[in-house]
């Protein structure tokens, strides 16, 4: 008894199933079969190229805002070699202020510069060819 009700129940579990599966193959054939109508497609219109306007749209943005990002990170590079300068040349200003006489190292070595009853001999390395 038990068992003929398992096979009723499997019997009735498998007729839904197909039963499912041949309205879902109708629904299918059904649909497919329908033509497209001049007035539907004159309705998805504008959806369609508003859609295709933003996402264009978006894409172009997407575009720049990889340039910019690039063009920020080479800008934040520059300012770590301008900010390391300003520092190096900020400690020499100082150094500079501190001492009169790294000015007149510096005006000798750099320029060339004498004091009065000095002769500089400037002394240039051969070139070498290889």
């Amino acid at each position: 008894m038990q068992e003929d009700k398992n096979q009723a129940n499997q019997a009735s579990e498998q007729e839904s199933r197909k039963g499912a599966l041949l309205s879902a193959q109708d629904f299918f054939k059904r649909s497919s079969r329908r033509p497209i109508n001049s007035s539907t497609l004159l309705k998805l219109l504008p959806y369609i190229i508003a859609a295709t306007i933003l996402l264009s749209i978006s894409i172009f943005a997407w575009i720049n805002l990889n340039k910019l990002d690039k063009k920020i990170a080479i800008l934040e590079e520059e300012i770590k070699q301008v900010e390391s300068r300003y520092k190096r040349d900020s400690t020499e200003y100082h150094d500079l202020k501190k001492t009169p006489s790294l000015i007149e190292h510096i005006a000798r070595e750099d320029y060339y510069m004498k004091s009065e009853g000095e002769e500089i001999y400037v002394i240039k390395e051969a070139e070498t060819k290889d």
